[in-house]
């Protein structure tokens, strides 16, 4: 159990399964969450009241605004992250888009850690000085730097809980000390993609808004694309409302695939987070390798922090191979039963080069800042026996 997590009620496997329900259900309602795909829904007196009053997320009147599909997969995520609320998005870029048209406004500061995924570095840069914005980048966990930061224009602080590739661990409950000391006004927002509800609960380490995307982990078969953010009540009726006007509430069909895939979250992700060490630890000694980057590693900087924080770590971790990119693509494209695809947190592994796909984004010199080395390969573990794997990166490194 995670820091800061609940000791008292449902336990986390018993919460993907259930959610927040308790008890029996009635006689003749479904098992599972029917897929409702109408567009609009019936209306009367109560709910224009409600409209009226400012409760229009509760009224089911435009699937724009809400869907009892997409309703149920969000009272679940809720429910696995110990947040008052939780909003489902078409991807976890439309998450992040509506968290930060919500929380940014002209003349406001967006402090970025340098290490984290590439696409949410090139989303805050080309959203955030059209808001009027300041996107600023300081290195993982580096309080100094971010004090120097915290003043009346800090808006927002972005981390993932889990770096991608290099799984560095954010310090959270340091982080959000000293933003709660320093600049008590601003957000701590957290990527826990990577981690997943079963790794870490960031919102029990204090911080303000918890984002996932849901393509990962929390779907688990690579057949959907889908986000969410979720945190105090309050504070989500403006990501609500941006996720209105821009039109970016997951469909519910995703939405179902989603829950779904919820329901066996904590038997996929367990099973990862125990190859991907495995996998890790052989690597660790193996002669083509030169550094593996996996935080359950005793070599690894943050690994201290990593027990203290996390319970899991996941399935995705990295390596640098001896030979640089060319030596590391040719090792891929060895690889039979891992696939070069995008992605991670799926049943089926993977193997790509951070500099092709998740880093892509980032100029040279940024990726060396950000300890993206020549000969990195980022492999996303899935569910196949780890013995098949092992044998399968053998091979692979043997002709390297």
């Amino acid at each position: 159990m995670t820091q800061g997590e609940r000791a008292s009620g449902p336990g986390p496997s018993t919460r993907c399964v259930h959610g927040a329900a308790q008890g029996r259900a009635p006689a003749g309602a479904p098992l599972v969450t029917p897929i409702v795909r109408s567009s609009t829904f019936v209306m009367d007196d109560v709910g224009y009241a409600q409209r009226a009053a400012g409760q229009a997320a509760e009224v089911a009147c435009y699937g724009r605004e809400r869907n009892p599909t997409v309703a149920a997969l969000e009272e679940r995520l809720a429910a696995l992250e110990g947040a008052e609320r939780a909003l489902a998005f078409a991807s976890g870029q439309a998450a992040l888009h509506a968290l930060l048209c919500a929380r940014v406004q002209s003349g406001q500061r967006v402090v970025l850690f340098r290490q984290l995924y590439g696409g949410t570095l090139e989303l805050c840069r080309s959203l955030v000085p059209r808001l009027g914005g300041e996107v600023v980048q300081v290195e993982a966990n580096d309080v100094v730097a971010l004090s120097g930061l915290c003043d009346g224009r800090l808006a927002l602080v972005l981390c993932e809980s889990l770096s991608n590739p290099l799984l560095l661990v954010a310090d959270l409950p340091r982080l959000a000390e000293l933003l709660a000391r320093r600049a008590p006004e601003a957000a701590l927002a957290v990527d826990a993609t990577l981690a997943s509800p079963m790794g870490q609960k960031p919102l029990a380490l204090g911080a303000h808004f918890v984002w996932h995307s849901a393509t990962k982990y929390l779907g688990g078969h690579s057949d959907l694309l889908g986000g969410v953010v979720a945190g105090a009540r309050a504070a989500l009726d403006e990501v609500w409302r941006w996720r209105t006007r821009t039109g970016g509430i997951l469909d519910p069909e995703a939405a179902f695939l989603v829950e779904r895939g919820v329901r066996t979250l904590a038997l996929r992700f367990a099973r990862q987070s125990e190859s991907a060490l495995e996998l890790a630890r052989y690597l660790e000694v193996h002669p083509r390798v030169t550094r593996v980057h996996h935080c359950g590693l005793g070599s690894h900087p943050q690994h201290a922090l990593a027990r203290a924080l996390l319970a899991g770590t996941g399935g995705l971790f990295s390596f640098e191979l001896a030979g640089g990119d060319e030596a590391a693509l040719r090792c891929i494209r060895r690889l039979r039963l891992f696939q070069e695809a995008a992605s991670l947190g799926g049943v089926e592994s993977l193997a790509t080069r951070p500099v092709d796909l998740s880093q892509a984004a980032l100029r040279p010199e940024e990726r060396v800042r950000a300890g993206i080395a020549e000969g990195l390969v980022r492999l996303a573990v899935g569910i196949e026996d780890v013995e098949d794997l092992r044998r399968d990166l053998e091979q692979a490194l043997g002709e390297a």
